[in-house]
C-alpha cells in the first residue's frame, strides 16, 4: 500500500532543495484552511473569531507567538467568519523554519460573544480533503455576580476576575460592569469557577476565594461572591541557604482540589525573597492552598510530597518530576520553604577540531509539575498574577527581574558553569549563527545525571550550523518520538511497523551515547526497511543513505 497520503506534505514547488548535499536557503510558505462557524442548529454564524494559537510537528505542541524569535518567523493573524460562517486560517507550512521541520498541525480558539467558547481545537494540517473544517458553537449560558465586600454590594468599576473558560485570559475584557453586578460571557453547561479581585492600581486589595459553580441548561447562573480584605503571608527560606541570599525568587499557584478539572480557575504569581531569606505575599485568593518553588544562587527548594488533594506518586514518577512544596494560608506560622543545594555542572564546548567555541551559549529546561496542574520551566518565566488580570496580557504580565535560569554563554576557553537540579537533565544549545549540536534522537541535546553539591563536566562536540536539519527526522520523529501526530499512529498500526520501528529504539538505546556507528548503520538499516514497506522509497533511500554512511566509518576506522 502506499503511505504518500498519511505522512508530511510534499515541499511546495517554490522551495529550494538540497544542491548536492549542501542545505539552501529556503522561505517560509503560508498554507491555509478553510473552516466554518455553525450554530446547533447549524445556521452559520457571522463574526465569529478565529484565532490560531498554537503549532505542532514532529519536534512537539508549542505556542505560535507574535514573539522575536518565533521560530516559524511568521505572525499568527485572527480571521472573521463571513455571512456564510466561512474564514480561511492560515499557518506556516514550517513550524521551524531554519531547521525545515513541518507544522503537522494547527490549534485553535473560536470566539463569538453570544456563544459558549469551546475548547481548544487540534486539527491535522493538511486537511484529508478540500472539505471545510466545521466547528459548532453553542448558545451557552450566561453567569450573573453579585460581588460582597463586608455582606454588602459593591461598585465594580474597580473589580476584575478570572473564569474557567478561555476568553477569561484573552486581551479582550469580556466582562461586563454594571452597578453592583458583573456578567461573564456565555458558559458551556458544566463545572466551571471564578475568582475575583478587587485593584487599587496593580496592587490587590480584596480577593474572593475561587467560587465553584455548576451550569444547566437554559438557566441563567446567578452567584454572590463574598469579598475579603487581604492579609500578608510571611515566610523564610530554610537555614541551610547561607546568607545573604542572592537572586532569590519563589514561584506561586493555587491548588486545585481533588477531581477538578484542568480549566479550573488559577492564580498565579511570584515574590521576591529579600537578602535574610524572607519573603512577603501580599496577596493571595481567600482560603485557597499555595503550592510554590523557589530558587536562588546555588539553591532551590526541594520537591514536596503530594498533598492531600493528590494521590501518591510512584518511585518512578518522583524521581522523573520536581514538585512544588504546598502550604495552607490558614496556618498561623510563618512558611518554611525547604531549601536543597543545586548541582554543578561544566559544559565544555569545542568544535570538530576539538577547539574551544566562546560564544555560545548552553541551557537547559528542568520542568516543575504542579500538582493536579501542568507544568512549566522551573521559575521561569516570572508572571505577576495581579498586572494578568487587570490588563488581560500575558506578555505584559512577565517580569525579566532575573537573568535567565539555567543558562549561560562560554568564554574564550569554551567553558561555562550552570547550576541545576540534580537528577537526569537534558541540555541543548540555545540557537546559534554558527553552530549546532548534532541530531541525538530526533532532537538536538546532551543528557546528563547530576548530583547536588557535585561538579559534572560535559563537552558538547559542535558542528558547522546546517551540517544537517531536523527536518529529516518528521517522519520519523511522528513514528517513534511520541506518536503524537495522526500520521505516525496510523504508520504504527500497519503490519510489522511497530515490530521494526520498537527495534530501531532499542538499537539506538544500547547504542549508548548514540554514537557507535556500527549500531547505527544496523538501526537506520531497519528504519529504512520499515519506509520500504509503506512503499515510501524516498524516504527509505534517505535512511539507506544514512545507514551507508556510518557504515563508511566502520570501514574507515578498521583501516
Amino acid at each position: 500500500m502506499s503511505i504518500r497520503a498519511l505522512c508530511c506534505a510534499e515541499e511546495p514547488d517554490q522551495l529550494t532543495s538540497d544542491i548536492d548535499g549542501e542545505p539552501q536557503t529556503v522561505s517560509q510558505v503560508i498554507k491555509s484552511f478553510p473552516i466554518r462557524v455553525l450554530d446547533s442548529d447549524r445556521q452559520p454564524i457571522s463574526g465569529a473569531e478565529v484565532t490560531p494559537w498554537a503549532l505542532r510537528s514532529g519536534q512537539g505542541h508549542g505556542s505560535w507567538s507574535n514573539g522575536e524569535y518565533d521560530r516559524t518567523e511568521t505572525q499568527p493573524n485572527s480571521a472573521f467568519t463571513d455571512a456564510n460562517g466561512n474564514a480561511t486560517v492560515e499557518y506556516p507550512f514550517f513550524h521551524y523554519l531554519k531547521e525545515r521541520v513541518r507544522t503537522t498541525g494547527v490549534s485553535i480558539i473560536v470566539d463569538h460573544r453570544d456563544y459558549a467558547i469551546p475548547d481548544t481545537i487540534h486539527i491535522a494540517v493538511p486537511l484529508e480533503d478540500d472539505s471545510a473544517y466545521e466547528v459548532i458553537l453553542d448558545r451557552g449560558v450566561p453567569a450573573i455576580l453579585h460581588p460582597t465586600i463586608d455582606g454588602k454590594p459593591t461598585d465594580t468599576e474597580s473589580l476584575f476576575a478570572f473564569w474557567s473558560e478561555g476568553r477569561s485570559w484573552r486581551p479582550t475584557d469580556m466582562l461586563e460592569r454594571k452597578g453592583s453586578i458583573l456578567r461573564l460571557p456565555p458558559f458551556k453547561p458544566g463545572r466551571h469557577s471564578v475568582l475575583v479581585a478587587k485593584m487599587e492600581g496593580d496592587r490587590i486589595t480584596h480577593f474572593s476565594e475561587i467560587v465553584d459553580f455548576e451550569v444547566s441548561e437554559g438557566n441563567e447562573c446567578v452567584l454572590e461572591v463574598p469579598l475579603t480584605k487581604v492579609e500578608p503571608l510571611r515566610g523564610v527560606l530554610s537555614d541551610n541557604v547561607p546568607r545573604p541570599v542572592s537572586n532569590g525568587r519563589l514561584d506561586l499557584l493555587t491548588l486545585a482540589p481533588s477531581g477538578a478539572g484542568l480549566n479550573r480557575v488559577r492564580w498565579s504569581t511570584w515574590v521576591p525573597v529579600d537578602s535574610d531569606g524572607t519573603f512577603r505575599i501580599d496577596a493571595w485568593p481567600t482560603g485557597e492552598k499555595i503550592q510554590m518553588v523557589a530558587l536562588c544562587d546555588g539553591y532551590m527548594a526541594e520537591s514536596g510530597e503530594p498533598p492531600t488533594e493528590c494521590c501518591e506518586l510512584s518511585e518512578q514518577e518522583a524521581r522523573r518530576f520536581l514538585r512544588p512544596q504546598v502550604f495552607s494560608p490558614s496556618d498561623p506560622q510563618p512558611i518554611k520553604v525547604a531549601m536543597t543545594p543545586l548541582a554543578t555542572c561544566l559544559v565544555t564546548a569545542v568544535d570538530d577540531e576539538n577547539s574551544p567555541v566562546a560564544g555560545v551559549t548552553i541551557e537547559a529546561w528542568p520542568n516543575v509539575h504542579w500538582w493536579n496542574d501542568g507544568s512549566q520551566i522551573y521559575c521561569d518565566p516570572l508572571t505577576s498574577g495581579e498586572r494578568r488580570m487587570r490588563y488581560r496580557s500575558y506578555e505584559s504580565s512577565i517580569d525579566y527581574a532575573f537573568p535567565k535560569p539555567f543558562r549561560a554563554t562560554t568564554d574564550r576557553f569554551g567553558a561555562v558553569t550552570l547550576e541545576l537540579p540534580a537528577g537526569r537533565r537534558t541540555l541543548g544549545l540555545f540557537p546559534d549563527e554558527e553552530y549546532e549540536l548534532p541530531i541525538t534522537l530526533g532532537r538536538r541535546f546532551v543528557r546528563a545525571e547530576l548530583e547536588a553539591n557535585e561538579t559534572k563536566e560535559i563537552t558538547f562536540q559542535l558542528q558547522p550550523k546546517g551540517t544537517e536539519r531536523l527536518g529529516d527526522w518528521d517522519k520519523l520523529a511522528g513514528v517513534v518520538f511520541g506518536c503524537s501526530t495522526a500520521e505516525g499512529r496510523r504508520i504504527r498500526a500497519l503490519p510489522n511497523i511497530r515490530e521494526k520501528m520498537d527495534q530501531f529504539g532499542l538499537l539506538l538505546r544500547e547504542a549508548g551515547a548514540y554514537k557507535d556507528p556500527e549500531r547505527l548503520a544496523e538501526a537506520y538499516a531497519i528504519v529504512a526497511s520499515a519506509f520500504a514497506d509503506m512503499e515510501d522509497y524516498g524516504e527509505a533511500s534517505k535512511w539507506y543513505k544514512k545507514a551507508s554512511l556510518q557504515q563508511q566509518q566502520i570501514e574507515r576506522a578498521s583501516d
